[in-house]
């Protein structure tokens, strides 16, 4: 292994700088495609969040190549800054100034290994301490610095070929999940008709009548030691869209006050605040999975009041369908990269309430696919994660 900078591999390359006036999302002659951080996903969509530039404002060197890795560098997520994606071929298509372009030179960096590295765990946790108060940030000269132990090219190249075989696997296993998604949708629509227009007239309510809608623990708080109690808590990162990711529960140590107010119970669902714009209010039903959990102020927990009247699992499904995610869009706070809602705007949330006996169809339905995706013979990402660790670390 020998020690190596960044820039001793790849050539890095900023992304394109223009004004809000010099941009257009209308194609014309004379103009070339920039990608935003949007578009950085588990794949390079070269095709979606396009901002047309003047041809003028980009040189040849910041065009899209086959094997580079373009990476978020500037959000108002520390989460977001880092993450990256590999262009599968060469593209007429740039990126903008919240990006860089990471180019590997192929003598001594394997494309494959490079990028897996930038997104194994050991490389994300100091993506995580980059600068900036409100908008994290990492400096192209700073992710230039960055040194690494590198191996041999054909040990990186024996390396990325087993990470590739195992990223496979696990894109067919979410390919399997998304299928399975895309037909519990189809039954939603099918039982209930559009959530966004109601076709079928349920009743319509507020959902702070039918809820109690509760924000969660503040960190850093004064305490006396001597009441103090330590629980487990859920975190922004254990809430994701549709499910629980509990491989890492934190402890908080809070006031016994703090404590019972915040404690959890089976049927709170539990929504974010903010993050992605297209997964705010991503969220899940909690049943009791962790002991005498709490949640933290970022996370919101939704408490039905009469459950007889629409069933929490109900509820969770309609907030993250298209009802739940435009009207999120539409009255969220939205910054560079991240949305945020408040408890007020998730209070005036409309949902709709059809017969009970429909919604509990529903669920079976629900929890049928559920228990199918569970059983499906891949493990989750959290082993990937544990491979990729294994990887960087000489374990592999």
């Amino acid at each position: 292994m020998s020690l190596v900078s960044l820039k001793d591999v790849t050539e890095i390359v900023r992304g394109v700088t223009f004004s809000k006036a010099e941009g257009s999302e209308m194609d014309s002659v004379g103009r070339i495609p920039v990608i935003r951080a949007g578009s950085i996903q588990r794949t390079l969509l070269v095709h979606e969040g396009q901002i047309w530039v003047e041809e003028s404002k980009i040189k040849e060197h910041q065009l899209i190549r086959k094997n580079d890795i373009i990476m978020c560098t500037s959000s108002g997520s520390a989460d977001l800054v880092g993450k990256c994606a590999i262009a599968g071929d060469d593209h007429y298509v740039s990126f903008g100034a919240f990006c860089a372009g990471i180019r590997p030179n192929p003598t001594k960096v394997s494309p494959s290994y490079l990028y897996h590295f930038l997104n194994s765990p050991k490389f994300r946790n100091w993506t995580k301490n980059s600068s900036g108060a409100n908008i994290k940030n990492i400096r192209v000269s700073e992710l230039g610095d960055f040194k690494f132990e590198l191996p041999p090219l054909e040990e990186q190249k024996g390396i990325a070929a087993i990470l590739d075989k195992a990223d496979a696997i696990r894109r067919k296993r979410q390919q399997t999940i998304n299928l399975a998604d895309d037909f519990l949708r189809a039954v939603f629509l099918d039982m209930f008709g559009d959530p966004v227009t109601n076709p079928k007239g349920w009743e319509v309510l507020v959902l702070k009548e039918i809820a109690d809608i509760r924000s969660g623990v503040t960190k850093g708080k004064k305490l006396n030691l001597e009441t103090a109690v330590t629980l487990p808590y859920m975190r922004v990162a254990n809430v994701q869209d549709g499910y629980l990711s509990l491989e890492n529960v934190q402890k908080i140590t809070v006031s016994p006050s703090d404590a019972q107010k915040c404690k959890l119970i089976a049927g709170d669902i539990l929504l974010t605040e903010g993050g992605d714009p297209d997964k705010l209010g991503r969220g899940h039903v909690w049943n009791n999975e962790v002991p005498n959990c709490i949640h933290q102020n970022h996370i919101f927990s939704v408490r039905i009041k009469q459950q007889k009247q629409i069933r929490p699992e109900f509820l969770s499904a309609q907030i993250a369908s298209q009802r739940g995610k435009r009207y999120f869009l539409k009255v969220g706070k939205q910054t560079t990269g991240i949305a945020t809602i408040n408890k007020t705007v998730l209070s005036e949330f409309e949902p709709f309430i059809p017969p009970i006996e429909l919604q509990d169809k529903y669920i079976q339905v629900s929890n049928a696919i559920g228990s199918f995706q569970n059983k499906t013979p891949i493990e989750n990402i959290g082993l990937f994660n544990s491979l990729s660790q294994k990887a960087f670390t000489g374990e592999l």
